[in-house]
């Protein structure tokens, strides 16, 4: 029985793949300059410039980076972050994590639920 919790294997694995992608795409896709797609983030120019030279986030990116639904939701979320949607994304992270567990779990890669997701299981 292990004790650490789901959300710090998200937090090392499934997040900082998918911030990964968000920045490259916010950058390369979007055409933001470094600092705004930082701003944008909540996160540091150095951060994203971490993420788009491949220095963070590389466990699993290509895992995601293969799934259509996985991929289908961070550019619907990049679209939110670029147009600078009044909505709280905070959520939204907890949604691309549920789903990257799903990726994981195809891939033979079982991560626990978390509290979110068995809240989710419990309202069906």
């Amino acid at each position: 029985m292990s004790i650490t919790p789901p959300c710090e294997i998200s937090v090392k694995e499934i997040l900082p793949a998918v911030r990964s992608i968000i920045a490259t795409k916010l950058v390369k896709e979007k055409g933001l300059p470094l600092y705004e797609a930082a701003k944008k983030m909540g996160i540091t120019p150095a951060a994203v410039a971490n993420y788009m030279n491949k220095k963070r986030g590389n466990s699993v990116r290509e895992l995601i980076e293969h799934d259509k639904k996985m991929m289908e939701m961070i550019t619907d979320f990049v679209e939110k972050v670029y147009i600078g949607t009044n909505e709280d994304l905070s959520n939204y992270y907890c949604m691309l994590c549920s789903e990257g567990k799903r990726v994981l779990k195809r891939s033979g890669i079982d991560v626990p639920l978390c509290a979110y997701e068995s809240s989710l299981m419990l309202k069906q």
